[in-house]
């Protein structure tokens, strides 16, 4: 009897303790720099990036600084069918979108987005991924499956009503919800309807915890427990006339997104509306980040993490803000609202208040370092040193009670230091508006990189450790930054290896043509390459018009362009490549291979041949031949 009674008390202690279990709700960081209010779903990737599924603000990422968005606009129209983000799912290395009108895939390798040309032109209304990597998404009365690597596998007709969700239960079977009430089981390769006894259309999907069936969101009967291929339907009290949009099963509770806010459910004890204070207005998609929080979004544009005073916040590793200090204050009671937080390997919380560094241990506050003011961050090294960062530029170290400060990672310009953190190999790292700094304690060496402009800010978010959004190793960047060089460097080469082949090949080609040209004029026996080019049909007749306009100085390329029947483009391409000359040079060269014919018979002057052959001026008709020839007319005349 005793150790019934004993029993009894303990679980209501339990029960007691998990009813008052605070919850705290954080505002997500850089609302305000979102490119939409409404927000229909905010989702972690495996990154920690933050992902914003925006209705007419496309898709919008978080890269620990500010908003990158991915949408259409006047420079990139095409981007994506829709500026509408239904639904996302990641997997791997690629982000899923449904929009309003289609669904494409982002690669996160490089950021490219392709269309899913099978999904038609519609909503997208859900997106799942099964155990076995497959991707299954719903559209226009559709169910589409991918494989891994985005490649459709099966399309699925439904019938005659739209597909809300998609599910996987706990033995494999893949079901789908039906707008208009129904609920459909994926069996012999069709999507075949099952048991649906209660007038409202389902929604959302999920296994019931205890293993009996399944728990599924109604619109107009809250919450019931489904077990396929039997009629009885309950309702899990007390939901019933709720208009479900969402619901979660995390942390031991059933949480449900209706119309009127965010409640939770102590499985088994009733509902009871969560003590935080998200606005109590519509909830969107539900979904749990890296650290396990809870994260949504609501009808006000707002996104939230909801989570236990045992779990990570948002605010560590980031540059605090006023809602963030005061969701610290609030949450650990403290006195004042802090200017910068660390957390200890024993989980312990310690803060500047502007004047001094306090330490909150067993929920009591104590004054461990007096007199130090401005203090804009601080963390800890592996060792248990805490680091102290100042809006002056100041750092200090703090151990065994002794306060020192570190001249060789503080800045001689006073540049405010506003983050600092120490990344996986023990370096510590600090940012400024201007630059991210790099400080090696043991050795007391520095890297530093300006941050001018945005593109290069994430070189600091990459030396942080996991989990903290970025934790790619510095050693793999620079090893794709000499492959990217490598690769431009080869491409470079070989382009500039076929300009010199092409240049040396028209030189070549102009010089075979000048000697064919020279050799005609004196009569000598010209070499096999030197007749192939004069005996060229299409040449002769270029040849032929010009001289038949010999003596006209004012005739021009465009002219002979039209004579030939071709455009001047066509005309220069065609002549450079038979003879390594532009149609300006051509023109002169057979004017001057004809003068030289008519000095060798010796029967007029330099003026009148010159005249005669379309020079403008006997001294241009000189220069001109001695370039071609190599001496003066009245010379080669003499010779």
């Amino acid at each position: 009897m005793k150790r019934n009674i004993l029993t009894l008390l303990t679980t209501f202690i339990y029960l007691l303790h998990t009813n008052a279990q605070p919850f705290n709700v954080l505002r997500l960081p850089r609302q305000e720099q979102l490119s939409s209010e409404r927000v229909l779903q905010v989702m972690q990737d495996n990154e920690g990036f933050l992902w914003y599924a925006t209705e007419g603000g496309g898709l919008c990422r978080d890269d620990g600084r500010h908003i990158n968005v991915f949408r259409n606009d006047a420079e990139h129209p095409d981007i994506l069918g829709s500026n509408d983000i239904a639904c996302m799912k990641q997997h791997g290395q690629y982000i899923i979108i449904g929009t309003f009108h289609g669904a494409y895939l982002l690669n996160k390798q490089d950021y490219g987005i392709r269309r899913l040309n099978e999904v038609e032109d519609y909503h997208v209304d859900d997106i799942i991924v099964t155990r076995n990597s497959h991707w299954w998404m719903t559209s226009n009365k559709k169910v589409y499956e991918y494989s891994a690597n985005g490649i459709l596998i099966k399309s699925y007709d439904t019938g005659d009503k739209y597909i809300s969700h998609l599910h996987e239960d706990r033995d494999g079977h893949i079901w789908a919800s039906q707008w208009e009430g129904g609920m459909l089981m994926l069996q012999d390769g069709a999507f075949v309807p099952k048991a649906w006894n209660i007038s409202a259309a389902p929604s959302k999907i999920i296994d019931a915890p205890d293993g009996k069936g399944m728990w599924i969101g109604t619109i107009g009967r809250g919450v019931v427990r489904y077990i396929p291929d039997s009629a009885n339907m309950t309702i899990i009290e007390p939901t019933d006339n709720s208009v479900c949009i969402d619901i979660l099963y995390h942390n031991k509770r059933l949480w449900v997104s209706t119309t009127e806010g965010l409640m939770s459910f102590n499985v088994g004890k009733g509902l009871e509306e969560i003590k935080t204070n998200i606005p109590t207005v519509l909830c969107t998609r539900m979904s749990i980040d890296l650290n396990g929080n809870l994260l949504i979004a609501n009808a006000n544009g707002e996104s939230f993490a909801v989570c236990n005073e045992q779990q990570r916040r948002w605010y560590e590793g980031t540059i605090m803000t006023r809602d963030e200090a005061n969701n610290i204050r609030s949450l650990y009671n403290l006195s004042t609202r802090p200017t910068a937080i660390a957390i200890d390997s024993k989980g312990e919380l310690w803060f500047s208040t502007g004047k001094d560094i306090r330490h909150v241990n067993h929920g009591k506050e104590e004054t461990v370092l007096s007199n130090t003011h401005d203090v804009s961050s601080i963390t800890f090294s592996k060792d248990g040193t805490m680091w102290l960062a100042t809006i002056y530029g100041t750092v200090m170290t703090y151990k065994d009670g002794t306060l020192t400060t570190d001249s060789y990672a503080s800045n001689e310009y006073g540049d405010a230091i506003q983050a600092m953190d120490t990344d996986t190999w023990g370096n510590i790292v600090m940012v400024t508006d201007k630059y991210v700094r790099i400080y090696n304690p043991t050795s007391h060496t520095l890297r530093q990189q300006d941050i001018s402009t945005d593109d290069v800010y994430w070189l600091e978010l990459q030396e942080t450790p996991p989990n903290k959004h970025w934790s790619q190793p510095p050693h793999e960047v620079i090893a794709s930054i000499q492959q990217w060089i490598w690769w431009v460097l080869g491409t470079l080469i070989l382009i500039v290896s076929v300009l010199l082949y092409m240049i040396l090949q028209l030189q070549r080609q102009r010089k075979r043509f000048l000697e064919a040209m020279k050799h005609e004029t004196e009569n000598k026996e010209n070499t096999t390459e030197e007749n192939t080019i004069l005996q060229d049909k299409w040449l002769q007749s270029v040849i032929a018009k010009v001289e038949e306009h010999l003596c006209e100085n004012g005739y021009s390329v465009e002219q002979l362009a039209s004579d030939m029947c071709m455009s001047r483009m066509t005309l220069y391409r065609r002549l450079q490549a038979a003879t390594g000359q532009n149609p300006t040079e051509f023109m002169r060269t057979i004017r001057l291979s004809r003068a030289a014919d008519m000095l060798i018979k010796n029967q007029m002057n330099i003026t009148e041949i010159s005249q005669i052959t379309g020079f403008t001026s006997v001294s241009y008709f000189c220069r001109s031949f001695r370039k071609m020839y190599g001496i003066s007319p009245k010379q080669y005349q003499s010779q």
